[in-house]
């Protein structure tokens, strides 16, 4: 066993590279220290590759065995290069490819690209409440006279109150105003900010932009007819339940979809790149 601490020296890139076994001790070459895959471990062993030479003796015409060389591919973990370098190695190891535009720059991933639906919906759900603040305090109100009046009728033994009716709570303008509301402001906070910076708050926040299709490297603005589309598509679903399934298509389209690309995305040409 060797004092060396677990993991030293420190590994060059690409050390994922190498698979457990047996490799030359990167401090003592008259040593093999056992890689783990992950690190160099504390196990080591005689490095009978490294035996010196034989003398030959006076009259011996019998030439000794060459040695293997124990900086080949078969010994090092990072095959013919000086440790600490960087390595070339084989496509085996190599990470799998990230979908990318014609033009060369990375698709944002489905999760990235969920984040910020998240993070959205979120600033979009507080500013509406806030524009439609009157209608939920008169809700509240409703409610609260509601919930005392019944807690006295306990109190007193009373029958308890009659339920108030949804149109009471709220009538059908009301109903007609949220929905109106929700919608424009939803449809609003897409097409402005995606026309002005191609990308919304919560995909600025996560670093995606929107492009054209196969224009990843784009740097003009998108049109208003596409940003338009993009967040139509986008928020009729908020209308009617039945639509409900347009909106689960749309979110999961990017899953299966070559191009990433949302439903909303096909009907714009419009992708989602990932720029940071």
């Amino acid at each position: 066993m060797s004092e060396i601490p677990v993991g030293s020296p420190p590994v060059p890139p690409g050390r994922h590279a190498a698979p457990s076994g047996w490799y030359a001790d990167p401090v003592n070459r008259a040593n093999e220290r056992y890689w783990d895959g992950w690190q160099w471990s504390r196990t080591t062993r005689p490095n009978e590759s490294a035996a010196p030479p034989r003398v030959q003796a006076r009259g011996d015409q019998t030439p000794y065995p060459a040695q293997p060389n124990p900086q080949s591919p078969q010994q090092n973990p990072y095959g013919q290069v000086p440790y600490g370098q960087q390595a070339a190695y084989p496509a085996p190891y190599a990470g799998k490819p990230v979908p990318t535009t014609e033009d060369g720059v990375p698709l944002a991933g489905w999760w990235w690209r969920a984040l910020a639906i998240v993070i959205d919906a979120v600033i979009v759900g507080v500013s509406t409440s806030l524009l439609l603040l009157p209608i939920y305090l008169r809700l509240a109100s409703t409610l609260g006279d509601y919930f005392r009046a019944t807690v006295e009728a306990a109190q007193q033994g009373q029958p308890m109150p009659p339920q108030p009716d949804m149109t009471t709570l709220l009538s059908g303008n009301d109903q007609l105003i949220l929905l109106l509301v929700s919608l424009a402001v939803h449809t609003a906070y897409i097409t402005l900010f995606v026309r002005w910076r191609s990308a919304t708050p919560g995909k600025l926040v996560v670093g995606l932009r929107v492009v054209p299709v196969d224009r990843g490297r784009s740097t003009e603005r998108l049109g208003w007819s596409t940003s338009l589309v993009r967040a139509l598509i986008w928020t009729i679903p908020n209308v009617q339940a039945v639509l409900l399934v347009i909106r689960i298509v749309d979110v999961l389209m990017p899953l299966w979809n070559p191009k990433r690309q949302a439903l909303h995305d096909v009907a714009a040409k419009t992708q989602v790149v990932k720029i940071r």
